[in-house]
């Protein structure tokens, strides 16, 4: 009979193995371009969707698209993400770290969604386009089953100076909420904040205008994802910072996550 062994870690379905923990394992993308798009909107709207236990420190929405290359993890494969996530602070009894609150994180393959899942990033599938590259334009978009419902551009790139590149190399706090429901009941089985560390080595980077387009769709167009949509339909853009092209590396510290307390 099958048996879970203490000093493995593993993943659904657990019956067909697991590996041993690697305190210092490391997911490497070695190739990303990246869209970061930062927006101030409605701070009371906003706290809507910030759970209890973290504070908002400022009222701003931060949008990353990234298409990710030369994924070690998956064998070198590739997969385009969206990552709609907030700036907060957590305080806990122990625990009191400042970093971005993923809201919602877009992907386009199966892989990276369950796998991060399990680790409390909130990720859902969209078909997320490749950057188009029209003269001086930059733009793709994000849709369900042919709707379109999230549209990125940015127009005029421009290289930033050598202090702004350096800035922009940095570690990352990802937080995030794992919870996973009852089986045949309400209420949640687990309910946990996370950790999630990464690194952002950039070596290349533009500044332009942008512009973010968000579309709300109908009900029967994406009902999973509908209230989702809607939500971040409905809170305003009053004012948005200049647009950041990066192109780099990424790397993913799994092993440096925890549970928050």
């Amino acid at each position: 009979m099958f048996k879970l062994e203490e000093n493995k870690t593993y993943r659904m379905p657990a019956h067909f193995g697991g590996w041993v923990f690697d305190p210092d394992a490391k997911a490497v993308y070695n190739d990303v371009v990246g869209l970061t798009y930062t927006y101030r909107t409605d701070e009371e709207r906003l706290l809507n969707y910030i759970p209890e236990g973290f504070e908002l420190t400022a009222p701003e929405v931060q949008i990353a698209y990234q298409e990710c290359r030369q994924v070690e993890w998956m064998a070198g494969s590739y997969y385009n993400l969206i990552t709609i996530a907030v700036p907060v602070r957590f305080n806990g009894k122990r625990d009191h770290i400042e970093g971005a609150y993923a809201l919602v994180v877009w992907e386009n393959k199966t892989t990276p969604i369950l796998t991060g899942n399990q680790m409390g990033v909130p990720k859902i599938f969209a078909d997320i386009e490749n950057l188009h590259i029209f003269g001086e334009t930059y733009f793709t978009r994000a849709s369900f089953e042919g709707n379109t419902f999230l549209k990125l551009e940015i127009k005029d790139p421009k290289p930033v100076d050598k202090a702004q590149l350096d800035a922009m190399t940095t570690d990352v706090n990802y937080l995030g909420w794992r919870y996973i429901p009852k089986v045949g009941g309400p209420g949640a089985d687990l309910s946990q904040f996370i950790l999630f560390p990464m690194r952002s080595e950039v070596e290349h980077a533009w500044t332009g205008q942008g512009k973010v387009e968000w579309i709300e769709l109908k009900m029967e167009e994406n009902p999973m994802q509908y209230p989702i949509i809607k939500a971040l339909t409905e809170l305003p853009i009053f004012e948005m910072a200049p647009v950041v092209l990066t192109k780099g590396k990424m790397i993913l510290m799994e092993a440096r996550g925890r549970v928050l307390e």
